[in-house]
């Protein structure tokens, strides 16, 4: 049966990859360190294969035809489509095999994904994918989830999806080694008068539920106040996932960075599982 051996969650901006150099140099060193350290890891644990879960940005889908969550079930994907990225267009390698897992073992916990076998992966998957695996060469299976479009599934259908995700994951048995992510966020407005604007307080407030381990406060907190710290907040849908899969794990929040140039919260967590955490355990950044 396969392990997860190391999951993580990260912010996506765009700017991340097309500009970095436009945030302030401190605050772009700490996150990419941070990415660095979780891209270490990865590596370090011999991981076959990423599942990566991040929102929709009417690449794939549309309001003619918008699933709330989608696997891509294809030996490869084509991206990014974002010719301004930064990152070059290419071919990056599936995995049939976890993603059939996946997608039958989330069918069967319950949920309803829909399936595609040419999924295009754009900024949302590619500005992570990349700095995980700058050869494009780690296989991946992308869940694309819908994040933003009304009607949205609340934080904690979000987090128990994961949850089945990760059990679908452990049961399959054509790897050994498989790392997961979630990707998105955080706070952050689109296409709005107040782009660029960043809910620092919820942005710390979240971060720290997830370390707590995701209490009620956090996954009861409704979509109507989600979306107060912007239209694109939503995508941290992506990380309580992410969190789901990996209950029970130490959960470290590595870095947070506001950065106006970029236009969002950007953070990263870490998700360590029992028998697979390094010691002595990465340092929090809510530890004085």
């Amino acid at each position: 049966m396969a392990e997860i051996v190391l999951a993580y969650s990260a912010s996506h901006a765009p700017m991340m990859s097309a500009n970095p150099e436009s945030a302030p140099p401190a605050m772009r060193e700490r996150f990419f360190a941070a990415l660095d350290l979780v891209r270490d890891r990865v590596t370090e644990s011999g991981a076959q294969a990423v599942v990566l879960m991040s929102g929709e940005h009417f690449t794939n889908f549309f309001l003619d035809n918008l699933p709330q969550l989608s696997v891509g079930v294809g030996e490869t994907h084509l991206g990014p489509v974002e010719k301004w990225l930064g990152i070059p267009r290419t071919i990056v390698p599936g995995h049939p095999g976890l993603a059939d897992a996946v997608l039958g073992g989330t069918i069967e916990r319950g949920f309803q994904p829909s399936i595609s076998s040419r999924l295009t992966v754009d900024h949302g998957f590619m500005t992570v994918y990349h700095a995980l695996s700058p050869a494009m060469d780690l296989p991946l299976v992308p869940i694309v989830m819908n994040c933003t479009t009304p009607p949205l599934m609340t934080l904690r259908q979000a987090y128990d999806f994961g949850a089945a995700v990760g059990e679908a994951i452990r049961a399959y048995d054509g790897l050994e080694r498989v790392a997961l992510m979630g990707a998105g966020g955080l706070s952050h407005f689109v296409g709005e008068p107040r782009v660029g604007d960043i809910d620092e307080d919820f942005d710390l407030w979240f971060l720290r539920q997830l370390e707590l381990g995701c209490p009620p406060e956090l996954l009861d907190i409704s979509n109507e106040e989600l979306a107060i710290g912007g239209n694109g907040t939503g995508e941290v849908r992506a990380w309580a996932a992410c969190a789901g899969a990996m209950q029970g794990s130490r959960t470290t929040a590595l870095d947070y960075e506001p950065i106006g140039e970029w236009i969002n919260g950007m953070g990263v967590v870490l998700h360590e599982p029992a028998g697979n955490q390094a010691d002595p355990a990465p340092t929090s950044i809510f530890v004085p």
